[in-house]
């Protein structure tokens, strides 16, 4: 985890305005309630380490921005992704993921799916 602060693990990012992702316990929940996936399951690791679909990731885009905004809602949170920089927002989502389970940094588990980056799923 050396490029995420374990005292802040807000990752920075440029979107609209400057904001940061963290995937805290309340992202965990709304995560969940939109997807039906438990993070802190099994069946996370299996589904967030596949190739994903642009609703799962949409879905925990929003999860690790609504910290900062409670009122974002899933399609505002949609626009912010595109093709130009969608790698960048996989790459901080991937350390978002890792500063959230710590295991994936350590190796333990797999990471994000790297494959999304260049040819991600359409729905």
């Amino acid at each position: 985890m050396s490029d995420i602060d374990k005292a802040n693990p807000a990752v920075p990012i440029i979107l609209d305005k400057p904001r940061h992702l963290l995937f805290d316990l309340n992202g965990m929940i709304a995560f969940k309630n939109e997807t039906g996936i438990n993070v802190l399951g099994g069946e996370a690791v299996e589904v967030l380490t596949k190739e994903w679909s642009p609703e799962v990731m949409r879905a925990f885009f929003w999860a690790c921005l609504i910290h900062e905004d409670e009122n974002l809602t899933l399609f505002e949170a949609g626009k912010f992704i595109h093709m130009v920089n969608l790698e960048e927002i996989v790459d901080k989502l991937q350390l978002a993921w890792s500063a959230a389970v710590p295991d994936v940094a350590k190796g333990d588990a797999p990471p994000l799916p790297r494959r999304a980056r260049r040819h991600p799923q359409r729905g």
